[in-house]
Order: structure tokens, then C-alpha cells, then sequence
């Protein structure tokens, strides 16, 4: 419910356009896809969703599970293309709360992804995610939790590039990067 249909899309980039307003698009993903994990699971994308043995998340995809992740990567783009020919600098990646649904502790998803050894795996997929991003003319951004979370150099090097668009500083259990941390990562 409430989406917006490319005709739609394109009046309130042309409105804005008149008003000298610029849009920052937003498809957030790995996270926050709740309906593309549904599409996904309906046209045949087997284990889309990250999870364990016995919970599941419903918003997070698998950054793991190379289908999902080529799967999410093309669908993404098509908006990347869209609204870079439609004139915007910036898109936001979003990469922020990785399956906080079914991970309400212990650093959360993205402290499952460390625990488990897999957060090199999201470092990948947002720095792809970001490539993508640069190919077509736009700068990446994304929210700032899951970029080097608790301090993590580790597991990988994130684009430099990134715009972060810092929202939050944590909270108990939640140990994101300080925002002196990522200023000093460029």
C-alpha cells in the first residue's frame, strides 16, 4: 500500500526539479525489504531471508545466499538507473538494522554476521551495492549502523565514497561506529 507509480515518481521529481529541490532516493537494503524478500520467496529464490536454525528474519535478505544477493543487486538497479536518468547525485543504499527483527540481542544482526564470521559478507555487499551506485553518475550513501560496526576493520574496508547519513549513535547492546571513527575512515 501507499506506493508510488513511476508516472507519480516522475511528477514529484519534476515538481521538485521546478522548486530547485533535489531527491535523494532510498531503496534500503540489505534490510527493510519485506516485500522483495516476499517477491523473492514467490518467483523461486530459496533461503532469501537471513536467519538460523530456528528464526528467520521477514525484512533482511541473506547476504550469504549468492542468489538472493544477485537477485537484490538487479533489482536495485533498475531504481539506480531510474533515478540517475532522472537526474539525482546521490542514492541511499540504506544498510542499516540487518535483521534487528529476530535479533534482539548480542550486537544484534550485524553482531550475528560477526559472530558467525559473516560480516565480511555485508562489507561486500554494500561496497557492490555502492559500485553500482558510482557506475551510474550517483554518490552512495547509507545510514551509518552498519558501516564498521563496533569498530570492525577486520572483515573488510568499506567504500570511502559513502556518504554516511549518521542517525544513530547506539544504544545498549548496539555498538555502532562513533561517528569520530568514521570520519576518520574518509
Amino acid at each position: 500500500t501507499n506506493e508510488l507509480t513511476e508516472s507519480e515518481m516522475d511528477e514529484i521529481i519534476r515538481y521538485a526539479s521546478e522548486k530547485n529541490i533535489s531527491i535523494i532516493p532510498l531503496i534500503n537494503t540489505p534490510g527493510h525489504m519485506d516485500a522483495i524478500l516476499d517477491a523473492m520467496t514467490e518467483l523461486g529464490v530459496r533461503d532469501a531471508a537471513y536467519g538460523d536454525d530456528w528464526r528467520e528474519s521477514g525484512r533482511t535478505v541473506d547476504v550469504t545466499n549468492e542468489e538472493a544477493k544477485a537477485f537484490t543487486l538487479a533489482f536495485v538497479q533498475k531504481y539506480i538507473q531510474y533515478f540517475a536518468g532522472k537526474g539525482c547525485s546521490v542514492f541511499n543504499m540504506g544498510a542499516d538494522e540487518y535483521a534487528n527483527d529476530v535479533f534482539t540481542g548480542g550486537g544484534m544482526g550485524f553482531g550475528q554476521l560477526q559472530s558467525q564470521g559473516q560480516y565480511g559478507a555485508f562489507v561486500d555487499y554494500v561496497n557492490e551495492m555502492a559500485r553500482q551506485v558510482k557506475a551510474a553518475g550517483m554518490r552512495p550513501m547509507a545510514f551509518n549502523d552498519g558501516i564498521y560496526y563496533h569498530e570492525d576493520t577486520e572483515s573488510g574496508t568499506f567504500d570511502d565514497e559513502i556518504l554516511i547519513a549518521y542517525w544513530s549513535s547506539g544504544w545498549s547492546g548496539y555498538e555502532v561506529a562513533s561517528a569520530s571513527f568514521l570520519s576518520e575512515k574518509g
